[in-house]
């Protein structure tokens, strides 16, 4: 059976702008969109209000010549880093399908405003190059609201809170200026009136008042507070969901833009891999959240383990693991892959038959071992009735994946098949240039450690080649990953 494992960098093959640099470049152009104007502060309403007026508003106005906005391909990718790829989308896409509507610009643009993990990520868009570094960008988030938990759960007279944000005082619990600048992404502070009394200079005849001055001072935002009140306490749960919720509006945008951008760029020649010893594969198991197998080539048993777009989108974007024991303690696993994938009910069950297969393969070596045989015929037979059960006959080809460790129980799983025996389970990786083969092998060693690697090379159990040719139309093209 030929099972076909695949990453970003398959889409990217494909010249489908699926790269963290491609999405935020995208909102970017469409957050700078001339609409007319927002409303100031967009904070009065919820996302879910905002999106209920703005279809009112179309709804009573879809006649209007008003909404003169709406994005052509050229103005969504006006401010594309990635040039060059860009190009070659165009050459091989009927770019001209791809159209967003003003409603949908002036949606989008509210969420985005209202997004607080946008508004960091595009704070930080020199710094976050890949999907890995937005992951590891979120775990940077949730040690940082780890460590404010705790300083604020250490802040026993509640009244007094106010002076954790004092940043130039010289002595007691103050917030770290770093954290002070990430957290403010994440409205935790809110300014607070309080008064203050003035002395009047005395009169000639000694007499004098005192006048009240009204000052502003940081506190933390009531809105994380029991009760939305600060003199009840600050809430861990409160700020933590708020936390969880604008990751999954924030995926929610994500989902629009494979959507209404990648779903909708067709093809305007014919596709094919054009490699020697290329089979199609049988089965995929995809990390991508978009179908481009099925949708350039055949349809094919696909299972999402991460999720897929669509209107009924259950896509995960999360950190590996929780490792601040505060945040275990807070039971914050909304975040990590695993929880959003058991959640989401995606094709998380990578491997499970063939695994299996083995357990019951081990169970009947067990079974032949405790028998006691009275000649060898005998015990040949016995031994091969297990055969059915020994060899699993797999080629895995795997194309784009990047073999992180955040992917590490994935890898595991696959390179443990062999584990007991050769049960002529064989792995092909395929690499973009000699720079993407060394890093693939380096993250390979990482999680496997030497002996396996070594013992899967030598055996030719594993090999590394480079990737596949794509033919469009009557162009070999070079591809990106």
């Amino acid at each position: 059976m030929n099972i076909l494992i695949v990453g970003n960098g398959f889409d990217l093959s494909h010249y489908l702008p699926t790269k963290y640099d491609h999405f935020m470049d995208v909102m970017a152009a469409i957050e700078g969109k001339n609409t007319g104007g927002k409303v100031p502060n967009l904070k009065i309403h919820t996302v879910h209000e905002w999106m209920d007026i703005l279809d009112e508003m179309f709804l009573k106005n879809k006649n209007s010549n008003s909404f003169k906005f709406e994005m052509s391909f050229d103005e969504l990718f006006s401010k594309i880093r990635d040039i060059k790829f860009i190009e070659k989308a165009k050459e091989y896409y009927f770019i001209d399908e791809i159209n967003l509507s003003a409603k949908d610009v002036l949606k989008i643009q509210y969420k985005l405003e209202l997004n607080c993990w946008y508004q960091y990520f595009k704070n930080h868009v020199k710094e976050v190059k890949t999907w890995i570094d937005f992951e590891q960008k979120i775990e940077e988030v949730l040690i940082i609201a780890a460590r404010f938990i705790v300083d604020i759960e250490n802040f026993h007279i509640i009244e007094n809170l106010h002076q954790y944000f004092v940043k130039n005082k010289k002595d007691g619990l103050k917030i770290r200026n770093r954290d002070s600048k990430i957290l403010n992404f994440f409205n935790v502070v809110k300014l607070e009136e309080y008064e203050t009394l003035r002395p009047r200079s005395l009169l000639k005849d000694g007499s004098g008042k005192e006048t009240t001055v009204i000052n502003e001072r940081e506190n933390i935002n009531p809105k994380f507070c029991y009760g939305g009140k600060i003199i009840n306490g600050f809430s861990p749960e409160l700020f933590l969901d708020f936390l969880y919720e604008q990751l999954e509006s924030f995926i929610e945008i994500f989902n629009l833009y494979l959507e209404l951008v990648v779903n909708k760029l067709l093809l305007n020649c014919e596709v094919e891999i054009k490699s020697p010893n290329w089979v199609c594969p049988d089965k995929i198991y995809s990390f991508n959240y978009t179908n481009t197998y099925q949708r350039i080539y055949e349809s094919v048993d696909v299972e999402y383990l991460h999720g897929s777009h669509g209107e009924e989108q259950n896509i995960v974007l999360g950190i590996d693991e929780l490792k601040d024991e505060c945040l275990k303690k807070l039971k914050a696993y909304g975040f990590t892959k695993y929880h959003q994938k058991l959640f989401k009910d995606t094709d998380y069950l990578f491997l499970d038959i063939y695994k299996k297969q083995i357990k019951e393969h081990l169970l009947e070596l067990e079974k032949h071992k405790a028998r006691n045989f009275t000649n060898l015929e005998s015990e040949r037979l016995s031994l091969s009735r297990t055969d059915h059960l020994r060899s699993l006959a797999l080629n895995f080809y795997i194309w784009g994946h990047s073999l992180d460790v955040s992917d590490k129980d994935y890898i595991l799983d696959l390179f443990s098949l062999n584990d007991e025996i050769d049960r002529n389970v064989r792995v092909t990786i395929y690499y973009f240039d000699q720079n993407a083969k060394f890093a693939l092998l380096n993250n390979l060693l990482a999680i496997l450690e030497k002996d396996k690697v070594e013992q899967w090379m030598k055996n030719k159990w594993l090999q590394f080649k480079s990737n596949p040719k794509i033919k469009f139309g009557e162009i070999i093209s070079e591809k990106t990953a």
